[in-house]
């Protein structure tokens, strides 16, 4: 199977050109979503192609190189005989550069992304990653070119480590990552917080709020502006407990560490009884705020939790492979009609 990636990294589209770092764009979630999936989709034999538009902004071009071929947009005439093309933040000029014929979902990573007429009339089906997404979406977009299939992280990156553990200890080491945005409430409340808790607090992220931070809290927690997405998997272990969003908490549990969930809200710890509420949301917190009083007791729920228990939920909710059989790529494939 020949499946073509194309994506538009000019600019960092997901989020307005924001979040460069020497040239090169950190846009965290998406990045790794397309690190996992091509990496998981060449152990299955397919051979993948990557498109780029803006290749030398885009951070992956390199170690995707082991997986895939990697060609900048202009180089287009040459990609030869593709199946199934994926489109991910597409310009209309991306789109017009792609081979006639075949058959192209467009990955909707942010749930409010307007599309022009052009990428409307281009791709065939657009893939939702959320509930909350096709909610919306459905308003945007005729609800018969709308699948929804949760988006997944590689488990055969992501794996416990090899450490048992040992003695219970005193005081966790947490760590919290996300974007930091210096008009985010939520993101201060939720610092502001944990810092009170028994932890040893890392914090994980970039913005324009990581100055700020440094300068009133830099002396009770180690502060972090990066880490690149196909190397998370190594810094993940130094941690008993991780707080974030998204498939920040999906690698977590991956890792079989328990987790927070700190996103738009507050949404408190990641149980095997709630995770499916938390999926319809991206686990983000929208529209299911907990409260932040409760953070000691929550982190004392989360870290009840053994490593197998955390892992299973990851592999149940938020596989990659999972994720390629629903869209039909690999042998495994069944595709939606």
């Amino acid at each position: 199977m020949n499946v073509l990636y194309a994506v538009s990294a000019q600019s960092n589209p997901l989020y307005q050109g924001k979040f460069g770092l020497h040239g090169r764009y950190q846009t965290y979630g998406q990045h790794s979503f397309i690190y996992d999936l091509i990496a998981a989709a060449y152990r299955r034999g397919v051979r993948v192609t990557l498109l780029v538009e803006g290749l030398s902004a885009f951070p992956l071009a390199e170690p995707l190189k082991k997986y895939a071929r990697v060609l900048e947009m202009d180089e287009a005439a040459s990609l030869g005989p593709i199946d199934l093309i994926l489109v991910d933040e597409p310009t209309d000029k991306l789109v017009m550069s792609l081979p006639a014929g075949c058959p192209t979902i467009c990955v909707i990573h942010k749930k409010t992304a307007v599309y022009s007429q052009t990428v409307q009339d281009r791709c065939d089906q657009f893939l939702c990653m959320t509930e909350a997404a096709l909610e919306y979406q459905s308003t945007q977009i005729p609800p018969s070119k709308l699948i929804m299939v949760n988006h997944g992280v590689d488990l055969e990156r992501f794996k416990p480590s090899n450490d048992c553990g040992g003695t219970r200890k005193t005081q966790r080491n947490l760590l919290f990552y996300t974007r930091l945005n210096r008009q985010e409430a939520t993101m201060w409340r939720i610092l502001e917080r944990l810092l009170l808790c028994n932890v040893k607090l890392t914090m994980l992220g970039d913005g324009d709020a990581f100055w700020k931070i440094s300068d009133q809290y830099g002396r009770d927690l180690t502060l972090i502006n990066y880490i690149p997405c196909h190397s998370i998997h190594n810094f993940l272990h130094h941690f008993d407990i991780v707080a974030s969003a998204g498939r920040g908490v999906l690698e977590a549990l991956s890792c079989g560490l328990p987790a927070l969930c700190a996103g738009y809200e507050y949404g408190g710890p990641v149980l095997p009884n709630n995770i499916r509420q938390h999926m319809e949301v991206n686990i983000t917190g929208y529209r299911m705020a907990a409260d932040l009083a409760g953070m000691p007791e929550d982190i004392e729920m989360a870290m009840s939790l053994d490593r197998k228990t955390c892992r299973l939920m990851a592999s149940e909710h938020g596989s990659v492979d999972t994720f390629l059989d629903r869209i039909g790529i690999g042998e495994k494939g069944h595709p939606i009609g």
